[in-house]
């Protein structure tokens, strides 16, 4: 601030400094307050010289001199010296005009030139009569200031010490400075600013100036810096006054006589404006002083003041040791009033500044809040400030707000609150405090609930030293505390001195004085007096603790000698046990029982993508803890840890940035006691593991979604094609059969058949290929002799051959006796598409089929199938392709077929562990050799009965035939008939149950899919509403598996599947027939109660093991007949079940089929608590059926022996 009045005076005088001193300029005159009515009287001559005058010039010059003297804006003149033109000027009844000069001896050669009327001079210079000169009476008092950056309660008049002294340039001369300060070194300055700016930054110890000058700049720049210290008068110098030429001395005396009538309070009023410290200008104060007042202070040149350094903002210091605050500054403006020097004494306590009083070390305290009590000790002036007294507690939502919530309040010893809260609130614990600030920490220590302070110091030090830590709560009283000065009660002079003193501050300065110590910067607060008691005892105590420590320290160092290697093996475990768990690559941490985390690996760090530092201090129970939604199962864990051994579970938590999926392992840990103390936990991440396994999951899942889609296309259109074609070739079957069409329709009607069967052949190759794609083609394979298996595919493509005018050889060891392994239908597939291609594709010569058994040990060889022919070969580029679905070569593409053959072939010849070899040659022919791994036995011998016999002994059925096709039910019923059976016909379910409860049938054969009520639902209601055995057999052109599985789940005998042949139903029906006609009470050979054949293969034709087989179902039944016995007497329908369970069981495994669902008929009726008369009838049955089989078994095994 100095600076910029420096640089802008000397940037004032460059600018205008050439033009103006040629011609000065004219300034417009502002005046910040209200004109006042100036009384005095003029003389008739005087007005009339006034009314010629008319105008008045006056003259100024740069630079400014504040706040005489300011330029405010260009062309704008304003100040204290321009309030005094204007107010003479209005006075006087004139017109002003202001001209300014570049300097003040341009404005001094305008005067003389007549340029002006007057020119203002500040105080500077005596003009003399010599000069042709005249001045008016000054208009400001011309007091001289004495400035110091410190603010003593003492005169500093006389220092006989080297000190610098700053002063401008022409103000008092040096000599007179010498008389106060010898030894001084005086610096000239231009301008006041400066100087004074020099003795704020430290380069000089004092200024010295005039004072209104000096107030004005001490309070817009320094007001924390500076201070003044002394006021004195001189005759040296002058107020600022106006300055006439000789001639003009009417004008010198209406002026005087307007500035003798302005009064005090006017000339307040101008000055006010402009210094707020016109009270310290005053030359006596305005208070008198009595004579034993007047002799006292005589004879008490210094006054002893006791402050507490601790009480602020009223008595403090700064970090110089400066007296700060309030009090100094009432005590500062008292000694410049009264010339009363004081003296300061330091206490840190109320105690001990009433004790230093009394025992006359000091006379009086400079801040004191009045109180009954203490006014019984000390005479108390009367208050400078009436703060209200304040209930400080801690900025914490959770504090009391009010007295009624105190429990323990601290409060300085005699305080004015005192009694009253005795009486108010009886309730509260009051604790002495040596003074306020000891009170407040005690608050923020939580020593205490509260504290009392007055409002004034308890925002002073809560904003500075406990911030954010310390509140005010509420007000406390009615009655405010009263701040005065306390004096001895021996000192009635300096009490009454201080009072008058004090009453002669206004309210004004004092309000002044408190804002700005509630605005003032910080000020450190020593407080080494307040706990040096205390650091005293500390200090003993540590010493004690010192000689203690050395006489221990031998026999320490002893014994850490004996410690430090068993330490430094400890250290070694812990490094090491350190370093082996952060070098695990999973998360480890380890938790108390209250969920705090006690350590980490840096696994765990790394997982968190947050400030791991935060949940370090976070324990789980912290709802917002990654690991919070864990602590829940962990503390099962931790409450019942006999159960919870090994905790792994799974869970999902944030890691601060996305959701990850873990599997948590949580094991307890002991302390030497076996209590639980905490856990030892980990987790492995399987976010990526099970993001793949869901991938993995909703790949299948859509796999089998779209195989599902195919599967039941295939369904359909198995269905839906085959159905007619069934039926077709089931009528042309019929009609080639009957003798009765001539040759020519018989080979019209055959071609139908052939082409037929084709197409039924096509459908069957597209089927199989999509079976193949999705998986669901399975090998079904059965022993069966080697000479049976590969002779009859053969025979089928002689007739082909023969059309061609081909020559088919074969070359198959039709004597083999082995048995093979092996799917036969799927190696007649395979081998016949062989043989139909080479057909197909060859014009004239050969094809030639051998087939030959490699024996590789006594159970495993190879089936080597060879098929040539002298057709028209493959090129070599379609060698590549022709296995592969839907491609066909080029010769290929002129034949009919879809290209699925070979595909298909290469795969079934794969999934029995097979290759294929192809060798072929454009235009001359192709070899292919099959290889397929079989297992082999030694064929088993059978007795077979003869087929006349057979046939002798069918007798015909009564067959319900259900279909809601007519084609099919029409094919059906003359197939049935043909072959010597009895038919009625049902078109749906419906139909079918209804004939079926008004007629008996040996046989049922129902269409799977139909209308109104389907197949399988039909067999659920004749298997529930049956009294005797009947066969089911289920009619569907669905070729899957799953529809075969679907009947025989519903209760069917079995499936088949459309087409018919006649000659596979007759097999069937002879089979129905022979079982329909031979009772099982009436059987007598083992052979017509089981399927023998079976259960030879079953037990690989051991006869031992068949034995033993049928020697242990015989001794099983036997027990299981017991319990059936016993439970119809005690009519125990659940013993029952579970008996008729176990024998049908026993019947399952050795084939007995018709005893098997006899027992599963008492099971589901036992089940179902139908009346136990039929269940004991349909019992007494099985018995006997039971003990035939029985019987049999014993026939059987004695005929083998």
């Amino acid at each position: 601030m100095p600076k910029r009045w420096f640089f802008g005076c000397i940037l004032s005088y460059l600018m205008v400094g050439s033009t103006w001193a040629q011609n000065p300029q004219s300034m417009n005159i502002f005046s910040r307050e209200p004109l006042p009515q100036v009384k005095f009287e003029l003389s008739d001559s005087d007005w009339h010289w006034l009314g010629r005058k008319r105008e008045i010039s006056v003259a100024v010059y740069a630079p400014e001199k504040p706040p005489f003297d300011l330029v405010t804006e260009s062309g704008v003149w304003e100040g204290i010296a321009a309030d005094y033109s204007l107010l003479v000027a209005y006075s006087l009844g004139l017109r002003i005009k202001v001209l300014r000069y570049a300097d003040r001896t341009a404005a001094l050669k305008g005067l003389e030139q007549g340029q002006v009327d007057m020119f203002i001079d500040y105080g500077n210079k005596n003009f003399k009569q010599a000069d042709h000169l005249i001045t008016s009476q000054p208009f400001n008092p011309s007091y001289i200031a004495f400035v110091s950056r410190n603010m003593p309660l003492a005169s500093a008049l006389t220092d006989s010490t080297d000190v610098k002294i700053a002063m401008p340039q022409g103000y008092l001369s040096d000599d007179w400075v010498k008389t106060y300060y010898p030894k001084a070194k005086i610096t000239r300055y231009a301008f006041a600013p400066v100087a004074l700016s020099s003795v704020a930054f430290g380069e000089n110890d004092y200024f010295i100036g005039n004072l209104t000058e000096t107030s004005f700049l001490i309070e817009r720049n320094y007001a924390n810096l500076l201070s003044i210290t002394d006021v004195v008068s001189t005759d040296q110098i002058t107020g600022p006054h106006f300055v006439f030429r000789e001639q003009d001395q009417p004008l010198q005396h209406v002026v005087n006589t307007v500035l003798k009538a302005v009064t005090l309070v006017q000339h307040k009023a101008i000055t006010s404006q402009w210094s707020q410290a016109e009270a310290l200008w005053k030359s006596q104060p305005s208070f008198t002083l009595t004579a034993k007042e007047q002799r006292w202070l005589e004879q008490n040149p210094e006054i002893r003041v006791v402050i507490n350094p601790l009480y602020a903002p009223f008595t403090m210091f700064d970090e110089n040791g400066q007296f700060y605050g309030v009090g100094a500054d009432l005590l500062r403006l008292i000694h410049l009033r009264t010339g009363l020097n004081f003296k300061v004494i330091e206490a840190t306590s109320v105690a001990d500044m009433f004790e230093l009083v009394k025992q006359k070390k000091a006379d009086f305290i400079a801040a004191m809040s009045y109180s009954d009590e203490r006014d019984k000790q000390l005479i108390f002036t009367r208050p400078y400030v009436h703060p209200p007294f304040v209930l400080i507690v801690n900025n914490s939502a959770t504090a009391p707000t009010s007295l009624s919530e105190i429990k323990t309040l601290a409060i300085t010893s005699d305080n004015s609150l005192w009694q009253w809260l005795k009486k108010e609130y009886p309730q509260i614990e009051l604790v002495k405090a040596d003074n306020a600030s000891l009170a407040m920490q005690w608050v923020k220590e939580n020593k205490v609930d509260g504290a009392v302070h007055n409002l004034m110091g308890a925002n002073y030090m809560i904003d500075r030293f406990f911030r954010g830590e310390l509140k005010i709560a509420s007000r406390i009283g009615d009655v405010p505390s009263q701040m005065g000065f306390a004096v001895r009660r021996d000192e009635p002079q300096l009490y009454s001195i201080l009072n008058k003193a004090l009453a002669d501050i206004s309210p004004r300065d004092i309000s002044i004085i408190a804002n700005k110590w509630q605005g003032t910067p910080d000020v450190k607060l020593d407080t080494w007096t307040v706990y040096r008691k205390e650091f005293y005892w500390l200090a003993g105590i540590f010493v004690a603790l010192v000689l203690t420590s050395l006489f221990w320290n031998y026999y320490l160092r002893q014994e850490i000698a004996r410690r430090k290697k068993t330490q430094t093996q400890l250290q070694e475990q812990i490094v090491f046990r350190e370093t082996l768990f952060n070098s695990m690559l999973v998360p480890v941490y380890v938790i108390d029982r209250e969920g705090n985390i006690l350590n980490h690996n840096q696994a765990w760090t790394d997982f968190f993508k947050l400030d791991v530092t935060d949940l370090d201090k976070q324990a789980l129970t912290s709802s917002t803890h990654p690991l919070y939604t864990i602590y829940s199962n962990l503390k099962e864990i931790l409450n019942h840890p006999q159960g919870h051994s090994f905790h792994r579970h799974r869970y999902t938590i944030s890691n601060g940035e996305e959701a990850r999926v873990i599997m948590h392992q949580a094991v307890p840990y002991e302390d030497i006691h076996g209590a639980v103390n905490g856990l030892i936990c980990s987790w492995q991440d399987i976010t990526e593991h099970e993001y793949l396994l869901s991938e993995l999951s909703s790949a299948r899942e859509k796999a089998e979604q779209t195989n599902r889609t195919k599967s039941t296309f295939l369904a359909t259109m198995s269905h839906e094609i085959r159905t007619p074609i069934s039926a077709i070739i089931g009528l042309l079957e019929l009609t080639v059969t009957n003798k009765s069409f001539s040759q020519t329709d018989r080979e019209a009607i055959q071609v139908a058949y052939e082409s037929a069967q084709s197409l039924m052949g096509l459908v069957g190759e597209i089927l199989d290929m999509a079976k193949i794609e999705s998986g669901e083609l399975e090998l079904a394979p059965k022993w069966t002799p080697f000479n049976e298996l590969i002779t009859p595919i053969v025979r089928v493509f002689d007739g082909l051959a023969r059309q061609k005018n081909l020559t088919l050889y074969s070359h198959i060891d039709i004597l083999h006796p082995d048995e093979i392994f092996v799917d036969s239908l799927r190696l007649h597939q395979v081998l016949s598409n062989f043989i139909s291609n080479a057909i197909k594709f060859t014009e004239q010569g050969s094809v030639d089929v051998q087939v030959k058994f490699l024996r590789k040990n006594e159970h495993t060889a190879v089936l080597e199938m060879q098929v040539s022919d002298t057709g028209i070969g493959i090129a070599e580029k379609d060698q590549e392709k022709i296995f592969a679905p839907y491609k066909q070569s080029e010769a290929g593409k002129l034949q009919t077929g879809t290209g699925l053959g070979l595909a298909i072939c290469s795969q079934l010849v794969k999934m029995m562990g097979g290759v294929i070899i192809l060798h072929s040659e454009l235009g001359k022919g192709t070899h292919i050799t099959v290889h397929i791994p079989v297992e082999h036995r030694q064929r088993m011998h059978e007795s077979v009965e003869p087929i006349a016999e057979v046939i002798k002994q069918i007798q015909p059925l009564h067959i319900l035939a259900v279909d809601d096709h007519p084609a099919n039910r029409l094919l059906l019923k003359s197939q049935l008939e043909r072959l010597g059976h009895k038919v009625v016909e049902a078109e749906n379910g419906d139909q079918a149950l209804k004939q079926w409860q008004e007629d008996d049938f040996d046989l049922v054969i129902t269409d799977c899919n139909m209308p109104i009520m389907d197949g399988i639902t039909l067999t659920r209601h004749l298997r529930q509403d049956q009294t005797r055995a009947v066969t089911i057999f289920g009619l569907t052109a669905n070729a899957q598996p799953e529809e075969k599985a679907r009947c025989l789940a519903a209760g069917m005998d079995d499936c088949l599947f459309k087409p018919l042949r006649l000659t596979q139903l007759e097999s069937l029906l002879n089979k129905v027939a022979r079982q329909s006609h031979h009772p099982l009470e009436n059987a007598s050979s083992l052979e017509q109660l089981i399927d023998l054949d079976a259960l030879q293969q079953l037990v690989q034709a051991d006869q031992q093991l068949l034995e033993k087989l049928l020697t242990t179902t015989r001794d099983e039944n036997i027990k299981d007949l017991d319990q059936v016995k016993q439970a119809v007497k005690t009519q125990d329908t659940l013993a029952l079940g579970h008996s008729f369970h176990r024998l049908a069981g026993a019947a399952q495994i050795i084939g007995a089929l018709e005893i098997e669902k006899l027992c599963r008929e008492l099971q589901q009726a036992c089940e179902q608590q139908v009346d136990f008369h039929e269940i004991q009838k349909l019992t007494d049955h099985l018995i006997q059926v039971v003990m035939t089989l029985n019987q049999a078994v014993d026939t059987y095994i004695a005929k083998e022996k």
